[in-house]
């Protein structure tokens, strides 16, 4: 049995060690001059692969069931047994699973070095350009042509795993999409997702580098989508952190809409709007003691409100001064005047601002920036175990099909747990 794999990314990698150990003949064909080459820069080179956490809407696309079919079948723990039969320790920071030390680099040597055992051939520098199904496509032992730019293999089965368009220079851009198409499969309009956000506010670019705890929601034409809590990062045209990427793919969905699609930040989420009015007014018009005089040995106090502190500096008690000035010019109050002399009434249309900052989004940052892309090849003509249902022996896996994950290792739990599912099955149990 010989298999051949399109793509040298995780769920490729973990496909070939499954066909391998299967018994089958394995080949692994990657464009790039490395494999893994993404994967040592997941999580800034950390590489969170798997969360202990698996409840909840972690997998997004047509039709997420099918992810959680698929990671419920090769789960977590299967793949923790995977790795430390590999050799390699694990831990959990919270509920984010690494490898021990922490390096990426653990994760691609213990796949390599288990590829070296199995006798499974890397070819790089090869792109794949056809896959040509050698006769009738109901004929089970058929198998395939695959054409590179150099030249041509011949295998029973061919399992695609060449990434979604997400980090191009890593090597997925969606070469082979117009391939699986003209063989049949139906493509999910594929965007960027856990993608920064663009906007296009100048005064907002200026506060880059400021790093905000709150909570974030997301409208599109004033319709509430989707929210999450956490810090975000503001930058120079574009807003980011996990809260801001959690919900970027419903963004990005939106503006192909045509929609306005606005980032609400909960500057004080901790707090109802009349409270922070309270805080905000303690802030701005702070009443002390003052000891006056002395009279009949007692001495005498009395009350006054502070008004030696301008409106900026009264708020930057409570928020980082370059947000605090930004804050203050939406709410139309000079950063310079005086804290005290502002009115009840703009100290409550302050609030509201801090309550509500409202971030307009024009755009996302692009592929280049993006973790993971969103859309695929549906997921409705796939098998359980990633084969098509349309051209058999052919298998669609990892992040070309239409699932992403949200933070937190679930894009690479998916891709190792389709590549397991995948690389058993087309070895078709020879072993």
């Amino acid at each position: 049995m010989e298999v051949i794999v399109v793509g040298a990314g995780p769920a490729g990698m973990m496909a070939a060690i499954q066909a391998a150990r299967e018994g089958a003949r394995v080949t692994v064909l990657e464009r790039k001059d490395k494999p893994l080459k993404k994967l040592y820069a997941t999580g800034n080179g950390r590489c969170n692969f798997s969360n202990l956490n698996m409840e909840g809407d972690v997998y997004r696309g047509n039709d997420p069931g099918f992810a959680r079919m698929v990671t419920d079948c090769y789960d977590r723990n299967s793949l923790l047994l995977f790795f430390h039969n590999l050799g390699m320790m694990t831990k959990h920071i919270g509920d984010y699973i690494y490898p021990y030390n922490e390096q990426a680099r653990s994760v691609a040597d213990a796949l390599l070095l288990e590829c070296r055992r199995l006798s499974v051939r890397i070819k790089c520098d090869e792109q794949v350009v056809d896959i040509i199904p050698k006769s009738d496509p109901d004929d089970s032992d058929s198998g395939f042509d695959i054409r590179t730019i150099t030249g041509k293999y011949n295998c029973d089965k061919v399992i695609v795993a060449t990434g979604g368009k997400a980090s191009p220079a890593h090597g997925s851009d969606g070469n082979l999409n117009g391939v699986l198409i003209s063989l049949g499969h139906t493509m999910i309009t594929q965007r960027p997702a856990l993608v920064p956000l663009k906007f296009s506010d100048k005064r907002l670019g200026k506060l880059a580098g400021v790093r905000i705890k709150c909570a974030v929601s997301l409208t599109a034409d004033g319709e509430a989508v989707a929210d999450e809590r956490g810090e975000i990062i503001l930058n120079k045209d574009n807003i980011s952190g996990i809260p801001v990427m959690q919900m970027s793919r419903y963004a990005t969905e939106a503006l192909a809409q045509g929609r306005v699609t606005e980032v609400h930040i909960d500057l004080f989420p901790d707090e109802t709007q009349d409270e922070l009015k309270v805080l905000l007014n303690n802030t701005f018009h702070p009443e002390y003691a003052v000891f006056d005089r002395c009279e009949q040995g007692n001495r005498v106090k009395r009350s006054d409100i502070r008004r030696d502190r301008s409106a900026l500096e009264a708020l930057s008690l409570c928020l980082n001064e370059k947000l605090a000035e930004y804050c203050l010019s939406l709410a139309r109050i000079v950063p310079g005047s005086l804290g005290g002399n502002v009115s009840d009434g703009t100290l409550n249309r302050l609030a509201g601002i801090l309550k509500d900052m409202r971030v307009t989004v024009t755009g996302d940052a692009g592929y280049e920036r993006a973790q993971v892309t969103s859309g695929g090849i549906s997921t409705d003509e796939l098998t359980a175990d990633l084969g098509s249902r349309l051209i058999p022996g052919l298998y669609i896996v990892g992040e070309l099909c239409d699932v992403d994950g949200t933070c937190g290792g679930y894009n690479l739990q998916w891709a190792f747990s389709s590549g397991a599912l995948a690389g058993t099955d087309a070895a078709g149990g020879i072993k």
